[in-house]
């Protein structure tokens, strides 16, 4: 079926205008629509703040309880504080600092780009490896020596399995792009 007899009377220009007063139309509804929305927002906002604000407030008063009662008063020194932290926090603490240095590293050298690619790519991989061992080693608390036999079969078989799986996508990856340039 062809244009209406009214369509081809009318020239492009008419055309036009009406497609104007139209997209004009829905964007004022789109405004309109989004301006409900920030508003509601806008609305709820303040009382979901408070609500989060009142779950801090009792989670750090737990915190704060947890410490009194397990014998951290005023009559403590800060040093004997801090020792008893140093004996149970201390691999935490030791494995928070080197995740958060094996981190910066590769984060640094991508954000300032001071060496070459490839070298990059080399340094993030080792520091990528370094931090997978440092979080079995500090967090996970595994170790070659204490480890049950299951415990490192089974860190072997998941290394192995990650391998596989990391070196197949590169391997497809690589192929994909040698077949798309020639």
């Amino acid at each position: 079926m062809g244009p209406s007899p009214e369509d081809t009377d009318r020239g492009p220009r008419s055309q036009l205008t009406d497609i104007g007063r139209s997209l004009r139309s829905h964007v004022t509804d789109i405004g309109r629509s989004l301006g409900s929305h920030l508003g509601r927002i806008g609305r709820e906002l303040p009382g979901q703040l408070e609500r989060i604000g009142r779950g801090l407030l009792v989670f750090l008063t737990h915190i704060g309880r947890g410490l009194r009662s397990a014998g951290v008063g005023a009559h403590r020194s800060v040093r004997s504080y801090l020792a008893g932290i140093d004996r149970d926090l201390r691999p935490y603490l030791i494995g928070f600092a080197l995740a958060l240095i094996l981190t910066a590293i590769p984060f640094a050298l991508v954000a300032t780009n001071p060496l070459p690619k490839p070298t990059t790519l080399i340094i993030i991989a080792v520091a990528a490896a370094i931090q997978v061992l440092v979080h079995l080693r500090y967090f996970l608390h595994l170790n070659l020596t204490s480890t049950p036999r299951e415990n490192l079969v089974a860190i072997v078989f998941t290394a192995i399995l990650i391998f596989l799986m990391v070196g197949g996508s590169f391997w497809i990856m690589f192929d994909l792009h040698n077949r798309m340039a020639m």
